[in-house]
């Protein structure tokens, strides 16, 4: 990276609005003079520390940097060091991909408890109960604040996995998670994050944050449009008659879909969450999680199956072991033309976030769009 290091990172990344809150420069401080605010920012602390200031940095370190997976060129770095090669805006606007599969759980208990085909949770269970792994940066439901406010959480039981499995459309900044995973002396560690948060597989190979170079064993990214604040959710559902506390899940597939305690389903109009996006959503360009060893997302025709797509050799090995275990089945992802046409749709619209035309050479690389 060079000479740069918070100052940078909090001028060109925070201050302009780039920052997703993904919460990596956090975890990757040595010397723990980064938090992390209630509004899903990093910032410094410590005596003597200023906004933009760090004097670990003025000594030389620039962890926090090389962690971000928003700083500079980012993108180009993270394809060149896991697909040995850019991606082609052209053919690959969701990026690079071993395979596109459609998979299930063929546990009904996984199957269950996860959003759509139950995919995430079996690789994680199948990951701690063969010793592959030690623990999961997740999320789980925030104590006292409803039904789907989420924070992060260290599953490292099959028990874990189940309690926390399913999705939220709050923010939960998942990598902080590895101060437990350290504080606990964990060794092999899976991180399932939004598409920003899965951006730090990259970053720690790219930029040899060796630490949890090592320490990530698997990362699980999740295809994500944007998230929406737990207060502005909990508003919009008010304003349909609709108490937060009696909400048991939600999902969105081109609308809000909300069922009860009692049995009753809802949908709602999307466009009335909007107001509430959550700001470090509304540049971030990457739909489809493209820097993860595998991206899951329900999206497809059928709630009952997840689209996987297969990026690394290492997230090819984990998947062709739960298949060969018999965990999980598959079938093509081109089987499924609403999923495969809507990956393409919702990548490329995320695309056209990144404010290209502003940004100096450095940032450029990720607002390349496919011609026509």
């Amino acid at each position: 990276m060079g000479e740069v290091h918070w100052r940078e990172l909090y001028r060109e990344v925070v201050d302009t609005g780039l920052c997703t809150g993904c919460a990596a420069c956090v975890m990757a401080c040595p010397r723990d003079v980064l938090g992390y605010t209630v509004d899903y920012e990093p910032v410094q602390i410590g005596e003597g520390m200023g906004v933009d200031q760090c004097v670990i940095g003025d000594r030389g370190c620039d962890m926090c940097t090389r962690a971000c997976p928003r700083f500079r060129a980012w993108e180009t770095d993270l394809d060149q060091v896991l697909f040995g090669r850019p991606r082609d805006p052209e053919t690959e606007v969701a990026g690079p991909a071993r395979s596109i599969l459609l998979t299930r759980a063929t546990e009904q208990a996984v199957h269950a408890a996860g959003q759509d085909g139950g995919l995430v949770s079996t690789l994680l269970i199948w990951g701690l109960e063969t010793g592959r792994i030690d623990g999961a940066l997740t999320s789980q439901i925030t104590e006292g604040r409803g039904p789907f406010d989420a924070e992060p959480f260290l599953a490292t039981t099959r028990e874990d996995v189940l309690a926390t499995a399913g999705s939220r459309y709050t923010y939960s900044a998942n990598p902080l998670a590895m101060k437990q995973a350290d504080a606990a002396k964990l060794r092999q560690i899976a991180l399932v994050g939004m598409s920003c948060q899965a951006s730090i597989n990259g970053t720690v190979e790219a930029y040899a944050v060796n630490k949890y170079k090592r320490k990530i064993a698997l990362t699980l990214g999740l295809l994500c449009s944007k998230t929406f604040t737990y207060d502005g959710q909990r508003k919009v559902l008010a304003e349909h008659g609709i108490d937060v506390a009696d909400v048991v899940k939600i999902n969105i597939k081109g609308r809000y879909q909300v069922w009860t305690r009692d049995g009753g389903y809802h949908e709602l109009p999307l466009k009335q969450f909007h107001p509430y996006t959550r700001p470090g959503c509304k540049l971030c360009p990457d739909f489809a999680a493209e820097h993860a060893d595998i991206s899951c997302g329900g999206i497809g025709a059928d709630d009952a199956w997840t689209l996987t797509i297969v990026r690394t050799a290492r997230g090819e090995e984990w998947l062709q072991g739960a298949l060969d275990a018999g965990l999980i089945e598959a079938r093509p992802g081109q089987t499924d033309e609403v999923a495969m046409n809507l990956l393409t749709k919702l990548s490329t619209w995320s695309r056209k976030r990144w404010p290209v035309d502003t940004l100096p050479e450095t940032h450029r690389a990720p607002g390349l769009l496919p011609s026509g």
